[in-house]
C-alpha cells in the first residue's frame, strides 16, 4: 500500500464534491443516484460521518480521494441475540448505562403516538419492543485500483472509532448484495458483523454498473462494536483462515457443479435445517459471472435466495465465512441461541 494514504473526516462543500465524483467512479453510477451535496453536509454534520482515503497518487477529480464510508443515524429493533454479540448484553458507551430504547425518551414517548398516516409504521406499541438508536452505513466503497490492499478494513475500522467516540451507540447496520466474495469476507469473516435478515430486491430497480439488471436483494448485517466477536476479529492481523480441521464434524456443505470452463453453478438441494451447521457457497466473482453468463447469475441470486431466506427463518444467523479448498468460500450458518 502507498504510504501516502492518509484517512481523515470529510467535512468541506469542496471535499464533499470531491467525495460525488467519487461514488460516480466505484458504483459507475448514474447522475440521479448520486448523493447530493446538501444532503452529505446534512448527515455529517448531524450525527453522521464521511471518512475518505486519501492518496497523493489518487485522481485529480477526487481530490486524491481513493476509497470513503458514509453513514447516518437510524432506529431498528435488532434481530441478533445476545450470543451472535460474542456473549455480551448490549451496553452504551456512556459508561455503564445501557442502550436506553428512544421510547424511553422523556420528551417523546413514541408508544403512546398514533400516525396520522395509515402506511406509516409505528416503531413502538405495547406489543412491539422499543427500536434502539443506531448507526446505518450507507456506503463503503475503494476505487478498482487501491482495491486488495486491506483498505476497506482500514476504513471500517476507523468508522468504528469515529461511532464509539461520538458515545451514542455500539449497534450499526448495513446492507450488502450476498453472492459478492469480497464483500462477504470483509463483513462477516474480517469485521465479525452477523446477519439473519434478507431482503428481497431491496432497492428496486437499480441502474448503476454493478448492479442493473438484477434484483437487489441483499442482506442486512448487524455489527456490535464492543462484542467480544468484534473485538477478537478486527484484532486479528491476519484477514483469512481456512478452518479445516476446526470445522463442524456434523458440517452440512452444499454443493456446486463446474459451469464452463471458468465457473461454478449452485445445485438445487434443499439442506437438513435440524439444528447442524450449514455452509452455503458463495461464487468467486459474481461480475464476471454476470458479464459471460447472465443466465448462471441469476441462478446464483436464487440459489442463495432460497438458502439464506429458508435457513433465516428457521432461526439460524450468518455467523462466519469459511475457506473450504478448491470449494472455495461459504457462509457458516449456525442456530441462534434462544
Amino acid at each position: 500500500m502507498s504510504d501516502t494514504t492518509v484517512l481523515r473526516a470529510v467535512t468541506s462543500i469542496e471535499e464533499v464534491e470531491h467525495f460525488q465524483q467519487l461514488e460516480r467512479l466505484i458504483w459507475q453510477s448514474p447522475p440521479e443516484d448520486v448523493v447530493p451535496v446538501h444532503v452529505a453536509i446534512t448527515v455529517i454534520r448531524n450525527g453522521g460521518g464521511l471518512i475518505a482515503a486519501f492518496d497523493a497518487a489518487g485522481p485529480v477529480e477526487t481530490g486524491g480521494m481513493v476509497g470513503l464510508t458514509f453513514w447516518f443515524p437510524g432506529l431498528g429493533i435488532p434481530t441478533t441475540h445476545a450470543t451472535e454479540r460474542g456473549g455480551e448484553e448490549e451496553t452504551g458507551r456512556m459508561g455503564n448505562k445501557p442502550n436506553l430504547p428512544i421510547s424511553q425518551s422523556p420528551n417523546l414517548p413514541i408508544s403512546n403516538l398514533q400516525s396520522p398516516i395509515s402506511n406509516l409504521p409505528i416503531l413502538s406499541s405495547a406489543s412491539r419492543p422499543s427500536p434502539l438508536l443506531k448507526m446505518c452505513s450507507h456506503m463503503a466503497g475503494v476505487l478498482p485500483a487501491w482495491q486488495g490492499r486491506g483498505l476497506g478494513v482500514r476504513l471500517k475500522l476507523a468508522q468504528r472509532d469515529a461511532i464509539l467516540a461520538q458515545g451514542m451507540t455500539d449497534w450499526v447496520t448495513w446492507t450488502y448484495d450476498p453472492l459478492f466474495r469480497v464483500n462477504a469476507v470483509l463483513n462477516i469473516h474480517r469485521l465479525g458483523a452477523v446477519c439473519n435478515t434478507y431482503k428481497r430486491d431491496w432497492y428496486g430497480v437499480m441502474k448503476d454498473g454493478l448492479n442493473a439488471g438484477v434484483p437487489s436483494d441483499r442482506c442486512q448485517v448487524d455489527w456490535w462494536l464492543t462484542s467480544a466477536r468484534v473485538v477478537r476479529r478486527v484484532a486479528r492481523d491476519k484477514g483469512r483462515r481456512d478452518l479445516g480441521g476446526a470445522l463442524p464434524a456434523d458440517l452440512q456443505v452444499l454443493p456446486t457443479v463446474a459451469s464452463g470452463p471458468n465457473f461454478r453453478a449452485p445445485v438445487e438441494v434443499e439442506p437438513t435445517l435440524d439444528g447442524r451447521p450449514v455452509a452455503v457457497p458463495i461464487p468467486d466473482d459474481i461480475a464476471a459471472i454476470r458479464r459471460s453468463d447472465a443466465g448462471l447469475g441469476m441462478a446464483w441470486r436464487l440459489a442463495m435466495r432460497q438458502h439464506l431466506e429458508q435457513a433465516f427463518a428457521t432461526g439460524y444467523v450468518m455467523t462466519d465465512c469459511v475457506q473450504l479448498g478448491d470449494a472455495g468460500w461459504h457462509y457458516l450458518l449456525t442456530l441462534q441461541s434462544e
